[in-house]
């Protein structure tokens, strides 16, 4: 077993291009990112897995593996079980600020078990992608997208939390492709009640434009929402998707429900 404090370390001397290769086997702790840890165009920072890598959270009040301000970070193929979250990505406070923004973070094969809240979140910053992830349980969402500027959900498999996958905060240009939700409340939300404080600043609303096209969507509540969310056609969305919902009879309850247009 390897303390995280021992690669805390390690990741603060990481350059553009460098890959680091975490160890193999349980890490126990939480690995914090140099807050502004960045790559560069063409030349990201990967941080992978080895052999059966699974970052065990001690403090529940963190992310398993996360950071403020990141840019030109690819996350590959290792396991996180407990923390706050389990793979975070945010801004360095609420300005919006270019400086303090996230930018070009890729989540890849990764799987998240048991978070307090989220599985996988990223919020305030531009083209963050999540592909090929697992999230089980949480007692919020799986993929949690707030104030997001193009990016993608693809190929994941949520289980097991309130809301599969979340798009809010003025998220604009997301592409959520075949997906699969299952074992949920709800399915997946476009655009939700935000606070002002969080609200991205190059839209009104908390959701624009967001792509929602072969998802597996099996829930016991509402298998899509659609809130303060422009350019949702629910007949469009209902029929480019399979949606259920398990516990409510059928003919109560539409696939895809709008709140507030």
């Amino acid at each position: 077993m390897t303390p995280a404090s021992a690669i805390n370390r390690a990741l603060s001397s990481l350059k553009p291009g460098d890959t680091y290769t975490l160890p193999d086997g349980d890490i126990l702790g939480n690995i914090v990112l140099p807050r502004g840890l960045s790559g560069s165009k063409g030349k990201f920072i990967t941080i992978r897995g080895g052999k059966d890598t699974r970052i065990i959270a001690t403090d529940k009040s963190k992310a398993a593996i996360g950071g403020g301000g990141i840019k030109w970070l690819r996350f590959v193929g290792f396991t996180m079980v407990g923390g706050l979250n389990g793979a975070q990505a945010s801004q360095n406070g609420k300005e919006y600020d270019p400086a303090k923004m996230i930018e070009q973070i890729y989540f890849v094969r990764l799987t998240a078990i048991d978070p307090v809240d989220d599985g996988i979140k990223a919020n305030g910053g531009t083209e963050v992608h999540v592909h090929s992830c697992t999230v089980v349980g949480g007692r919020d969402q799986g993929i949690d997208f707030l104030g997001i500027d193009r990016g993608g959900i693809r190929l994941c498999d949520v289980s097991g939390s309130p809301t599969g996958i979340v798009t809010k905060g003025g998220c604009r240009r997301i592409a959520i492709l075949r997906n699969t939700i299952h074992g949920c409340k709800d399915g997946l939300h476009i655009g939700e009640r935000t606070s002002p404080q969080w609200q991205a600043p190059w839209t009104s609303y908390s959701a624009e434009s967001i792509d929602v096209r072969g998802n597996d969507i099996s829930v016991t509540g509402n298998p899509v929402v659609a809130s303060q969310a422009l350019g949702i056609n629910a007949l469009a969305v209902a029929g480019a998707n399979r949606l259920t919902t398990t516990k409510r009879a059928r003919g109560q309850m539409a696939p895809v429900v709008e709140v507030n247009g």
